[in-house]
Formats: C-alpha cells, structure tokens, sequence
C-alpha cells in the first residue's frame, strides 16, 4: 500500500519526508524504513532550525511548515487530550494558517463552476477584496438583486485535491509508524487519521455546514439573545456557502473596558448558557467557539458563526456524559470512573484501583480553591487525559466537548472573570438527571428494549439450531461421544428456552416499574392505561411465567 502511496503522490511523498527530516525527525523516517526518500547529502537534512528548541516546537513548526491538511491535523489533534501529553496539547493550540487569499479571478472560476452563472449575474454587487481568508476558503461581501447583504465563502482552489493527497499519504505513515515504532500503537495514529478525516471532508462540503447553521438556528429560535444567521440556500453548494451577513463585531475586536459591568456580564451568561446547552441538553453543538466566531450585536445579543466543526452526543451519551460532570463537582470518584467506563471503551486489564487512586489525587489539587475560581473546561481536559493515560479509548466527541468548554471558558472569562462555568453547567446536569428518571425516558427505553427482546426471540431459534448442528456434526468428537451429542443438543435447547423466558419476565418487569413509576409521579397518560385493569393482568401474567420457570429449572437439574 505504502509503494502505491509513493509513486502516485510521489513529489508529496517526498515534500513531507524532506520536511520530517529537516525540522529534526530523522530517527521516525529511518524508523519506518524511509531514509531513501532523502536526496543531497544527509548532513543538508539533518539540520534543525536553531530558533525552534524542544520537539514540541519542531512537530508545529512542521505542521505549518506542510500546510493547511496538516494544521488542521495538529487542530484537532489538540483536542485529544486522552491521547497525546499536554505539552504536546499545549503547543498544537497555537497552531495557525499561514495562508494568502486567492485571486478574485478564481473566486470567479470557483463560482461559475458550482452555480454555472457569473457573480455579476446573480449579485447587484460584490466586494473583490475578502472579508476573511483561511486554509480552506475565504469570504466576501455581496449584495443580492433584491437588496439583502449576504456573506459568501468559496472554497480555495484545488483544496480538496491536495487534502485528498495528504490524507492518503498521513494515513500509510500512520501504518508505518504502528507497525515499524515500539510503543506507537497506543496512540492509535490510524483510528485517529480516519478520524481526522471524516471531520476534515465535512468541512470541505458547505452544504453539511450550512444544514448544521440551520440545526443550530432552529435549536436557539426562542432565544432572543441569540441569533444565528440565515442561509441562502439558493446560492449554497459543495463549494460555495451564502448566508445572512451578521452586522457586528467578533470578541476579538470589541474593548470591553469601555462597556458597563451589566452589560459584560449579560453578554458572558448568554454564551455560556449557550454553549452549554447545547452540549448537555441538545446534543448537537458548536465545536470551535473560538472569538472569531461570535459576535455582538447593537442589542448585545450574541450571534454564532462557522458550524464547519459540529459535535454530537446521544441521549445515553449525554446522559453519561452528565453523570462525568456532576461527579466532577460533587467530587464524587465512583460516579466518575462509573461515568468513564460507560463513554469509553476501557481496556480488559484496566488497574480500576490505581485510577480510582489518581482521580482522588486529581481532584485533590484541582478542588483545593473555591468553585468558582476553577477553570472547569481545563478540569474536564485534564481529567479525560488522566483516563487516557489509563489506555481508555474516548470518543471524539466527548473529548471535543472537553475542547469547547476550554475555549469558552477562556472567551467569557475576558468579559466577566467572575462567572464560573460550573454554577452554569450544575443546574443543566440536575436536569439532565431529571430528565433520564421521568415517564416519557422510561417508556422509550423500554421501547427501545422491547424492540431488542423482539430480535433476541427472533433471532434465538436459529442461533440454538446452529449450535446443535454444529455438535451434531461432531465437531466436538474429540470432547465427546455422539451419542452424548443429542443429549448435549437437547440440554442447550431447554436451557435456551429457561433464557427466552428469563428475558421475557425482565420485559414484564421493566413494564411494571414504569406503571408504578407513572402512578407515583402522577403522569396523565400513564393513568390513562390504569383505568383498565393492566396491573393486575400483568401481575396475574408474571406470577404464571414466574411459576413455570421455576418448575422448569427443577426438572432440567433432575435430568
């Protein structure tokens, strides 16, 4: 696969084993058996820069050095703080695009490929000049045929070749580096380059970023201090992305010593609120709510750009997700490491009692000042990266989260340094909590359930089939006689009818508890159904099933 690599991307290929080696990383390419790609003397690679010092340094210094694939690489490689030291995190967050805007002539080009009408057609005017400039597009001002400012970004010329290229190349030097280096396959460099590039092929279409504006919008409408801008999706394609244009200032440029404290604290409640909402109660959230992506407007309220890079969590993740939380402010170990152990995939020789220990240690020092003094995102960051240590694989986003909550915290606190994120995340996790105990989440899940139990008794008689024809064509001769073999067949089959019926009465169960949880709670609708007698004919019906199992079991132990 690596030679395939090599002569169809051959001049790239050999780009980035030039730059490894001159930013100091000649051990990894003689390590992965590369050095031939080295050309000149090798004393002319094995220079380093004399102004970049620790490894750190160099591994950014390399990433801008190849370009836009690879700072957004390093971009979200910062974000996983379950993976990599926190030097390294440290170092990747400074990471930035060191790039030109392209042509207005292009921009022409791009535009009439994707709509096959020319900008002076469809707009009455539009600025030569970009507003803004990065790696994968730039953006400029346009005024529509009927008058309405618009904001339009088109994506950079012969990007998404070039990402293509690199992403092929990243991806066989991460097999490389697992197979070749001891030690690299705890980083999990290939999951983490598949990873990279879902998210990085989302952010070259438009269309997801503009689908993901119009959740976000629908999300805040009853928010009036909130405003997501409108996009224009009769102008909105893989490559170009029109919207509303917001009328205001990013953070980066206001001065906020001239505003009054009502209104700095106004403006940093609303974007926690915000942001934090839509971690823990929607589920679909803005995962680079950087100061360039928020603006206020004359009314102080807050208005959201750039839903290029979107976390999403399940009802059962946020759930757990909410459990990881609280415990972290009730400094409750066990409801962490129970949380943990539901969100990640944790390794079969975990040493539960040596991370317990840690985890009491790390809250220790974090919990030793008072709550609101705490950075809550970098708590969550620097915990989800004591877990990783642990060899716990976390799921992008939940360490995305981790990475929001830290840039957020980092933006409100410039604006009102006595707000604290945990006061504002404390009262959603509650709700949360409420929320996973009411009628309406017991009878989904037992849905969800039931719809389980249903392919489990499906599925159950073939399984069992399969598993007698499989001794009855004496696979197990060695083991046993065949004449055992019927015998063991029939044993499994009566087994499996006690664990059909075992699942059935747990159903049976599940429903019962949501009966009596609806009485106790007073829920209309489950009322409703106790008008007619269901609990006492499921009652009736458990003690039946409950009876005939035991009798079952008896008779299986006399044979």
């Amino acid at each position: 696969m690596i030679k395939t690599t090599r002569l169809r991307h051959a001049n790239r290929f050999r780009q980035i084993i030039h730059a490894l080696v001159r930013n100091g990383f000649g051990f990894f390419v003689q390590k992965i058996g590369l050095m031939e790609e080295v050309k000149g003397p090798r004393k002319w690679w094995s220079k380093e820069n004399k102004h970049v010092r620790t490894s750190e340094e160099r591994i950014r210094h390399l990433l801008e050095e190849l370009g836009p694939t690879f700072v957004k690489l390093g971009q979200i490689a910062s974000t996983r703080n379950d993976v990599f030291p926190p030097r390294l995190i440290a170092e990747l967050e400074k990471l930035q695009d060191h790039v030109s805007p392209f042509s207005y002539e292009e921009v022409e080009d791009v535009f009439y490929a994707e709509m096959e009408q020319s900008i002076d057609e469809y707009f009455a005017s539009f600025d030569k000049e970009a507003l803004a400039s990065a790696s994968i597009g730039q953006v400029h001002k346009a005024v529509t045929h009927d008058g309405r400012e618009v904001a339009v970004k088109v994506q950079r010329p012969g990007i998404e070749r070039t990402i293509e290229v690199d992403l092929d190349i990243l991806y066989d030097l991460a097999h490389l580096a697992e197979r070749q280096i001891d030690g690299a396959s705890r980083y999990r460099l290939t999951k983490l380059v598949k990873e990279f590039t879902k998210m990085i092929r989302r952010e070259l279409d438009y269309t997801i970023e503009g689908r993901n504006t119009d959740r976000i919008r629908q999300q805040t409408a009853d928010n009036p201090n909130v405003y997501i801008p409108e996009i224009d999706w009769t102008c909105t394609t893989k490559k170009v992305l029109t919207m509303e244009l917001i009328d205001g200032k990013n953070i980066n440029q206001i001065d906020t010593s001239t505003m009054t404290k009502d209104r700095t604290e106004h403006i940093a409640e609303t974007i926690a609120q915000t942001l934090t909402r839509q971690i823990f109660v929607d589920g679909f959230y803005h995962a680079d709510p950087h100061p360039g992506n928020v603006f206020i407007l004359e009314d102080d309220s807050i208005a959201f750009l750039d839903f290029g890079m979107i976390g999403r969590l399940t009802p059962e993740l946020r759930n757990h997700l909410a459990t990881f939380v609280m415990g972290i402010v009730k400094q409750d170990t066990d409801d962490i490491v129970k949380a943990v152990s539901r969100i990640g995939k944790v390794p079969m020789d975990i040493d539960r009692e040596s991370m317990r220990k840690d985890i009491d240690e790390f809250q220790d020092l974090y919990f030793s000042v008072p709550l609101h003094e705490i950075e809550f995102g970098r708590v969550v960051n620097d915990l989800l990266g004591l877990v990783g240590s642990y060899n716990i694989e976390i799921p992008q986003d939940v360490t995305l989260v981790a990475k929001s909550l830290v840039t957020a915290e980092s933006l409100i606190s410039d604006l009102d340094p006595d707000i604290s994120i945990i006061e504002v995340v404390k009262p959603l996790g509650n709700e949360l909590k409420r929320e996973h105990f009411s009628a309406q989440y017991l009878k989904r899940k037992i849905k969800t359930y039931s719809m389980e139990y249903v392919d489990i008794f499906s599925e159950l008689p073939d399984t069992l089939k399969k598993a007698a024809n499989v001794i009855d064509r004496g696979r197990l001769r060695h083991d046993v006689r065949m004449p055992e073999a019927e015998m063991i067949s029939n044993r499994f089959a009566r087994i499996g009818n006690q664990l059909t019926l075992s699942i059935l009465l747990l159903a049976i169960s599940l429903i019962l508890g949501a009966l009596i949880l609806g009485i106790t709670l007073g829920d209309p609708e489950a009322a409703g159904w106790l008008r007619l007698p269901v609990l006492e004919g499921a009652f009736v019906l458990f003690a039946l099933l409950f009876g005939w199992l035991m009798i079952s079991v008896l008779r299986t132990r006399k044979k």
